[in-house]
């Protein structure tokens, strides 16, 4: 029995070692700078269905430079594409499990049960500390619940984690234009501007708030662009 399994294992050993090196080269070439780079060009480049499929492929192998990239191009096509794609990716970038909380959190804001969903998000923050997305949506939430000091502060942790979120500096802007924070407001637009600079609401808002800010207090605009 000994000399007959032994051949056995062995080649079943090898063929599994051969099969780990594959799968593994495989991954390092999807997930390499080069692919994505392949990637992002598709998907600037290409047919609307190439776009598609390049926007997903990155999606899944994590192009989140390209990505924010991409919002600097020149279709209006592309950026949404862009934009809506990184809001997906952020959702999922702490696993399965972390995903299907917010998915739950929707749902209870779905039903006006806003109590549960404040709970939901809390969990997910708590379980996964560094999950960006999860303070986003709590920030959120407290955005709809009137609570904008709440709001600004878990902005400011989502930013601190991913400084390239331009919907909390966007959230968190507005939330400082509620409080009659004008001059922290226009920073907040600005940091969401550099981020996604074709965003037309955006821009509305920023021209807006510094309109407002130099009604009420003109020498803010000064102080504020000489640091």
């Amino acid at each position: 029995m000994h000399r007959f399994f032994t051949p056995l294992l062995r080649r079943l050993y090898i063929f599994s070692c051969a099969f780990l090196l594959v799968y593994y080269s495989v991954w390092l070439v999807h997930h390499s700078s080069w692919n994505k780079e392949r990637l992002y060009q598709r998907l600037l480049h290409g047919s609307q269905d190439d776009k598609l499929r390049a926007v997903s492929a990155l999606i899944f192998v994590d192009g989140e430079g390209q990505l924010i990239r991409a919002l600097k191009s020149r279709s209006p096509m592309v950026r949404q594409i862009a934009a809506n794609s990184l809001l997906n990716l952020w959702s999922i970038k702490a696993g399965n499990k972390a995903h299907s909380l917010l998915e739950s959190a929707d749902q209870s804001i779905g039903r006006q049960a806003y109590a549960d969903a404040l709970a939901t998000l809390t969990d997910a923050i708590d379980k996964y500390p560094k999950f960006a997305e999860a303070w986003n949506r709590r920030a959120t939430l407290y955005w709809q619940l009137g609570k904008f000091k709440e709001a600004i502060e878990d902005c400011r942790t989502v930013v601190g984690l991913n400084p390239n979120h331009f919907a909390a500096w966007q959230g968190m802007g507005l939330c400082q234009v509620r409080l009659g924070d004008l001059n922290g407001a226009c920073h907040s637009f600005r940091a969401a501007l550099k981020i996604n600079p074709h965003d037309r609401a955006l821009q509305y808002l920023l021209l807006h708030c510094e309109d407002l800010l130099q009604q009420v207090v003109p020498e803010q605009i000064r102080r504020y662009d000489a640091v």
